[in-house]
Protein backbone atom coordinates (compact mmCIF):
# COMPACT_ATOMS: atom_id res chain seq x y z
CA UNK A 1 0.00 0.00 0.00
CA UNK A 2 1.36 3.40 -0.94
CA UNK A 3 1.01 5.79 2.01
CA UNK A 4 1.88 9.48 2.00
CA UNK A 5 2.17 11.58 5.13
CA UNK A 6 1.51 15.29 5.33
CA UNK A 7 3.44 17.09 8.04
CA UNK A 8 3.30 20.49 9.67
CA UNK A 9 6.20 22.95 9.80
CA UNK A 10 7.69 21.09 12.79
CA UNK A 11 7.61 17.75 10.99
CA UNK A 12 4.69 16.31 12.97
CA UNK A 13 2.42 14.07 10.90
CA UNK A 14 -0.98 15.70 10.51
CA UNK A 15 -2.64 13.74 7.69
CA UNK A 16 -2.33 10.51 5.75
CA UNK A 17 -3.07 10.00 2.05
CA UNK A 18 -3.83 6.48 0.81
CA UNK A 19 -5.11 5.25 -2.55
CA UNK A 20 -8.89 5.37 -2.87
CA UNK A 21 -9.20 1.59 -3.47
CA UNK A 22 -7.39 0.98 -0.19
CA UNK A 23 -9.75 3.42 1.54
CA UNK A 24 -12.77 1.53 0.17
CA UNK A 25 -11.28 -1.77 1.32
CA UNK A 26 -10.64 -0.41 4.83
CA UNK A 27 -14.19 0.94 5.08
CA UNK A 28 -15.66 -2.45 4.07
CA UNK A 29 -13.51 -4.23 6.64
CA UNK A 30 -14.53 -1.77 9.35
CA UNK A 31 -18.20 -2.35 8.50
CA UNK A 32 -17.69 -6.11 8.80
CA UNK A 33 -16.04 -5.62 12.19
CA UNK A 34 -18.96 -3.45 13.40
CA UNK A 35 -21.41 -6.15 12.35
CA UNK A 36 -19.41 -8.89 14.07
CA UNK A 37 -19.10 -6.86 17.27
CA UNK A 38 -22.85 -6.19 17.21
CA UNK A 39 -23.55 -9.91 16.85
CA UNK A 40 -21.14 -10.72 19.67
CA UNK A 41 -22.90 -8.21 21.94
CA UNK A 42 -26.30 -9.61 20.96
CA UNK A 43 -25.23 -13.18 21.78
CA UNK A 44 -23.87 -12.05 25.15
CA UNK A 45 -27.11 -10.24 25.89
CA UNK A 46 -29.21 -13.30 25.04
CA UNK A 47 -27.00 -15.53 27.21
CA UNK A 48 -27.43 -13.10 30.10
CA UNK A 49 -31.21 -13.16 29.65
CA UNK A 50 -31.31 -16.96 29.49
CA UNK A 51 -29.29 -17.28 32.68
CA UNK A 52 -31.43 -14.70 34.47
CA UNK A 53 -28.68 -12.10 34.74
CA UNK A 54 -30.69 -9.67 32.63
CA UNK A 55 -34.41 -9.14 32.30
CA UNK A 56 -36.08 -10.25 29.08
CA UNK A 57 -37.12 -7.40 26.78
CA UNK A 58 -40.53 -6.89 25.28
CA UNK A 59 -41.01 -6.42 21.56
CA UNK A 60 -41.83 -2.76 22.26
CA UNK A 61 -38.47 -2.29 24.00
CA UNK A 62 -36.64 -3.89 21.09
CA UNK A 63 -38.43 -1.67 18.56
CA UNK A 64 -37.68 1.44 20.63
CA UNK A 65 -33.96 0.55 20.62
CA UNK A 66 -33.91 0.70 16.82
Amino acid sequence: MQIQYITDKKGHKTNVVIPYKEWEHLMKEMQKQRILLGLKDAVSEVKAMLTGKEKMKTIDNLINEL
